[in-house]
């Protein structure tokens, strides 16, 4: 991809999405240039490695027989996330307001909109990736992750399953209804891991799904 196109879709991003600061509903489109924008970095080298960071002392302990990672309060650092996603700039975050029945991972009907312009954002962008395949200068499809977060009410352990319930359920979702190919879908929970409003541990834009590539 040219420099003048990269430095083009970075400019976009940051009108349809400034600064991210909270869970927002987007259209499309704008999460159609979003998604070419954290492509365009990440090809570009450009995205800092993701980590995730556990609440002030806790670390992973145990796994329980369903291979969810739990916590318990025991002194430790920061670890590397269970994603292979990159941390890409904050203004091309896609961070969807998604609503779920209280304390479960069922998707509001009011929230089907919002996965739908997600489900034809991708569909586009995998179209204009197999456009490519002609002169070689891109892979054939792309891979996004489906990344679930909480606010820190209730328990690290179980905040940990709760988003990844609800990812699940998000891909779930595109796959069953939009016909979206489930090999290019990665359903990842982060719980409290990554706070948006880390001063505010409960406000509700900690409460999000985040969409994201993967090269």
């Amino acid at each position: 991809m040219g420099l003048k196109k990269i430095a083009a879709l970075l400019a976009f991003s940051a009108t349809v999405s400034p600064l991210a600061a909270s869970a927002q509903a987007l259209t499309a489109d704008e999460i159609l240039a979003l998604l070419q924008a954290q492509r365009a970095t990440l090809t570009a080298g450009q995205g800092a490695a993701r980590t995730l960071e556990f609440v002030a002392g806790s670390t992973p302990a145990t796994t329980n027989p369903g291979g969810m990672a739990l916590v318990a309060p025991l002194p430790g650092d920061a670890i590397a996330a269970s994603t292979e996603g990159a941390m890409i700039p904050e203004e091309m975050v896609i961070d969807l307001t998604i609503f779920f029945e209280f304390d479960s991972a069922l998707l509001k009907v009011e929230s089907k909109s919002q996965v739908d312009a997600l489900c034809t954002a991708i569909t586009a962008n995998e179209a204009a990736l197999a456009a490519t395949i002609a002169d070689g200068s891109e892979a054939a499809h792309g891979s996004y992750q489906i990344i679930g977060h909480t606010d820190a009410s209730g328990s690290v352990a179980y905040n940990l399953s709760l988003s990844q319930a609800r990812a699940d359920e998000v891909v779930r979702y595109m796959v069953r209804e939009c016909g979206l190919d489930g090999n290019v879908l990665q359903a990842v929970g982060m719980g409290e891991g990554r706070l948006k409003d880390a001063s505010n541990p409960r406000a509700d834009q900690n409460r999000r799904v985040e969409i994201q590539v993967v090269l």
